[in-house]
């Protein structure tokens, strides 16, 4: 059986340059298939949490505001109706036990006509509030790419994160993490802002904006008790429509709009992403097995003479079966590696072209694993059932 084994592990290396491509073409399809089942997981991941924070998340701007701005009829210096004061009142409200929490937002629109898609706008917000960047649900929650976000001691600070877009487009730099190295100054209502962060939502429009601490808008752009919108998550679905309901009540300066709708855009779209991904993983799967089967059935052609002289010495069914499965797994096993090796390159280009943190991490060296382990199963199988049937007769007499 050690001799069978030794030979099985052996047999690639007869041909060294033919092992050599097919461990590449090999570790480049294991690598990429884990990749793309975890790319697929990730999306259906990210709709089924986005879903759940959807149903539950309210949002309130002033009556008559127009959806991604949140800007109301234009009245002087506080006579606003839509305050600090509608904050309050929902925080009183009697279903606000169902409050799981609730952020507060002030806008200011930012043009500038010199560079291109440059409507833009500064959004201010407590430090620990989700960075919703305007627009639909599905781009709101950005996250951080470079950097880091708002810690409760940036409340006073001039501190900002700003958009991918926006860093390209007004501050000249192609990649975040450039960008944060150079420090690249900002200026906002005259005054001086250090970014600390580059978010990104997958989207222009929501990648276009301007985060600062509410404290640090108040002081520089002097909106007096203004707020633009308001969002409040409610602990459960349960409870949705009741609190809804008191807020209306309670709140006739303000609109009361549930979302649950808007987060079908980001099912079809990541939906249609994860099913993309699925079947890339299936073409790679049929891919990398007929590779290996077809480098097995090779193997088993170039030594029927090999086998019919074991067999008639006496060798049993059990080490021929060894053999080749020791060969399948040693060409597997070098794939494997392979894709070890591939894996954060590709982990890093896959990222950049569906926009969805895939990284190479524990998930993807298991899926690497059983792709190796499923290859060598696969492709040992045909010359295994074709080498047990010859007999040593067959074997001399097709050499």
């Amino acid at each position: 059986m050690t001799g069978a084994l030794v030979r099985g592990f052996r047999n690639p290396f007869r041909h060294r340059a033919r092992a050599a491509v097919v461990v590449a073409l090999l570790s480049f399809v294991i690598g990429l298939l884990a990749l793309m089942m975890q790319a697929s997981f990730v999306a259906h991941q990210t709709v089924a949490e986005m879903a759940g924070r959807v149903r539950t998340l309210i949002e309130l701007r002033e009556a008559g505001a127009f959806g991604t701005g949140g800007f109301g009829k234009d009245k002087p210096l506080g006579e606003e109706d839509f305050t600090v004061d509608t904050l309050e009142k929902v925080l009183r409200i009697p279903q606000a036990r169902h409050l799981a929490r609730v952020d507060e937002y002030v806008y200011h629109p930012q043009i500038d006509p010199s560079k291109k898609n440059a409507y833009a706008m500064v959004i201010g917000l407590k430090p620990g509030a989700a960075l919703r960047a305007i627009g639909e649900i599905d781009y709101e929650n950005a996250r951080i790419v470079a950097g880091r976000t708002f810690k409760p001691e940036d409340a006073q600070a001039r501190v900002a994160v700003v958009g991918r877009l926006y860093a390209r487009q007004r501050l000249g730099v192609d990649e975040p993490s450039n960008f944060v190295l150079a420090s690249r100054p900002l200026v906002l209502g005259g005054q001086p802002f250090q970014v600390i962060g580059v978010y990104a939502t997958g989207n222009d429009f929501g990648d276009n904006h301007v985060f600062i601490p509410l404290e640090t808008f108040r002081a520089v752009f002097n909106p007096g008790r203004k707020l633009s919108k308001i969002f409040v998550t409610v602990d459960s679905v349960a409870h949705v429509e009741r609190v809804v309901e008191e807020l209306k009540r309670l709140l006739p300066e303000a609109d009361v709009v549930t979302t649950p709708e808007a987060v079908s855009t980001a099912r079809t779209t990541l939906g249609g992403l994860a099913a993309a991904s699925t079947y890339g993983a299936v073409l790679l799967l049929v891919t990398g097995a007929v590779l290996v089967i077809s480098v097995m059935v090779l193997s088993l052609r170039e030594r029927i003479q090999e086998i019919g002289t074991l067999k008639a010495i006496g060798a049993s069914n059990g080490e021929i079966v060894l053999q080749f499965v020791a060969e399948a797994a040693a060409v597997s096993g070098l794939g494997g590696l392979g894709a070890l090796l591939a894996t954060p390159p590709l982990a890093r280009l896959l990222q950049r072209v569906i926009d969805l943190p895939v990284a190479f991490d524990g998930q993807v060296v298991v899926f690497v694993l059983a792709g190796a382990i499923g290859f060598a199963v696969l492709g040992s199988l045909y010359p295994v059932i074709k080498a047990i049937g010859l007999s040593p007769v067959e074997a001399m007499r097709g050499t």
